[in-house]
C-alpha cells in the first residue's frame, strides 16, 4: 500500500503543477514497480473531482446554456477533439512510452522549454475557435508522459495573449472530458483494492491543495519558474536511461 500512496502523492503534486503527472508516475513506478495504467486512471479520476470542486462556478455558468455558455461549450469541444481522437486510436503508442527513461527525459526538457517561453509572452488576446483548436493540439502532446497537460494548455493560451488565470481555468475545464474519456477506455481493466481507495482519497485531498498553489503562482506571474524543475528532472531521467 505504501507504494500506491507514494504514487498518489506524486499524482496530486504534479497533475496541476506544470511538471507532468504522467511523467512522474511513469518515472517513479519504473523505479519501484511496473506501470499500471488503470491505477494511474483512478488517480486522475481523483484529480478530476478536485477540478470539479475548484471550477464549480465555471461549470454552473456552462450549465446555464446562455449565449456566453454556448460559446464556451464550442471552445471546449473544439479543443477536446484532437486529444480524444489521438488517445482513442493511439493508446498503445502512449502506453509503450511509459517505460522509456530516454523518452521521459526528452519530454520533460521539452515541457521546460515551453514553460520558459511563457515568460516572454504578452497579454491582450481572447479565446476563440481558432486558438482553442491550437490549444487542443498542444494537449495532444501532453498525452505522452513527461509532457505536462496543464503546462501545454496554459502555456499555449498565454502564447495567444489570453489572461493567465483565464487560460488556467480553461485548461482545467479541458481536463474534465479528457479524464472521463480515459476512464471509460480503462474500465475493462477494472479491479478493486483498499489500497486503491486510500490512494484515491490521498490524491483527491492533495490535488485541491496543489490547485490553490498553482493559481497563486500564476497570479504572481511566476508560471515560467516551473521550467527549472522540468529541466532538472529531465536531466535525471536522461541519466537513468544510460544506467
Amino acid at each position: 500500500m505504501l507504494t500506491e500512496i507514494l504514487l498518489a502523492v506524486v499524482q496530486a503534486a504534479t497533475e496541476f503543477l506544470p511538471v507532468s503527472s504522467s511523467g512522474h508516475l511513469a518515472l517513479v513506478s519504473n523505479l519501484i514497480s511496473e506501470p499500471n495504467l488503470f491505477f494511474f486512471t483512478v488517480l486522475h479520476l481523483a484529480s478530476l473531482i478536485a477540478v470539479l470542486i475548484f471550477t464549480r462556478r465555471e461549470i454552473v455558468d456552462l450549465l446555464r446554456f446562455d449565449s456566453s455558455a454556448l460559446k464556451m461549450w464550442g471552445f471546449l469541444i473544439v479543443a477536446t477533439i484532437p486529444a480524444a481522437l489521438f488517445g482513442y486510436f493511439f493508446s498503445s503508442v502512449i502506453e509503450s512510452s511509459l517505460s522509456s527513461y530516454l523518452f521521459l527525459g526528452i519530454a520533460f526538457i521539452f515541457t521546460g522549454v515551453i514553460l520558459l517561453l511563457t515568460k516572454f509572452a504578452s497579454l491582450g488576446g481572447k479565446l476563440n475557435l481558432k486558438n482553442s483548436f491550437v490549444i487542443g493540439l498542444f494537449q495532444v502532446l501532453a498525452l505522452f508522459p513527461g509532457v505536462s497537460r496543464s503546462g501545454m494548455t496554459i502555456s499555449s493560451g498565454i502564447f495567444f495573449g489570453i489572461d493567465r488565470e483565464k487560460a488556467a481555468r480553461f485548461s482545467f475545464l479541458l481536463f474534465i472530458p479528457l479524464v472521463i474519456g480515459a476512464t471509460f477506455l480503462e474500465l475493462g481493466n477494472f479491479y478493486f483494492s483498499w489500497s486503491l481507495v486510500v490512494s484515491f482519497l490521498v490524491s483527491l485531498i492533495l490535488s485541491l491543495a496543489f490547485l490553490k498553489l498553482l493559481f497563486e503562482v500564476i497570479r504572481r506571474g511566476k508560471f515560467w519558474l516551473f521550467s527549472i524543475y522540468c529541466f532538472l528532472i529531465g536531466l535525471v531521467s536522461l541519466g537513468l536511461s544510460f544506467l
